[in-house]
């Protein structure tokens, strides 16, 4: 039987912020055209064939400054070896369900200026209201909602099943 204990009490690491995500882009400036005009996130070219994006609002002056926040690197490259697939998604939350209504049909009306491939059809499911859709290079997000306001908390008090 295999035993699911940790070997330590406490990890090896300890983390303070989920800091970094990376994901590939065959078009950096149509992508950051997606994610500052669409998802409305904040987008750094550091390098040629690189972007860092944020969530806006970390600037000082600003209601999140000197929180912390989670970054994507975004890299140009000139094809995609893997593309990903729906289950592999980024996300952004939103604050109402009706933010996630309107945020479905823009992102309809204007799929082709975006190269946005794939929409689906907003829902409940797994605490939250929302919709996933595909950019050109495959990448997924899902726009969101949750219902449950406390719905990680809870989950984590649960915790494990199996």
């Amino acid at each position: 039987m295999v035993s699911t204990q940790l070997e330590r009490p406490t990890s090896a690491i300890q983390t303070t912020a989920l800091e970094r995500g990376t994901y590939l882009s065959t078009d950096l400036a149509a992508t950051r055209r997606l994610l500052e005009e669409v998802l409305d996130l904040e987008c750094v070219r550091f390098a040629p064939r690189s972007l860092y994006v944020r969530e806006k609002g970390h600037r000082p002056g600003e209601p999140l400054h000197g929180r912390p926040y989670l970054v994507l690197e975004v890299t140009e490259v000139d094809e995609i070896p893997n593309p990903q697939a729906f289950l592999n998604h980024w996300g952004v939350f939103v604050a109402t369900q009706s933010d996630v209504d309107r945020a479905y049909a823009a992102i309809l009306a204007n799929k082709d200026r975006y190269g946005i491939k794939n929409v689906q059809k907003p829902k409940a499911n797994h605490g939250a209201y929302s919709f996933y859709f595909d950019d050109a290079d495959s990448n997924w997000w899902e726009v969101e909602h949750r219902i449950v306001k406390k719905q990680y908390e809870s989950l984590r008090e649960i915790g494990d099943r199996a």
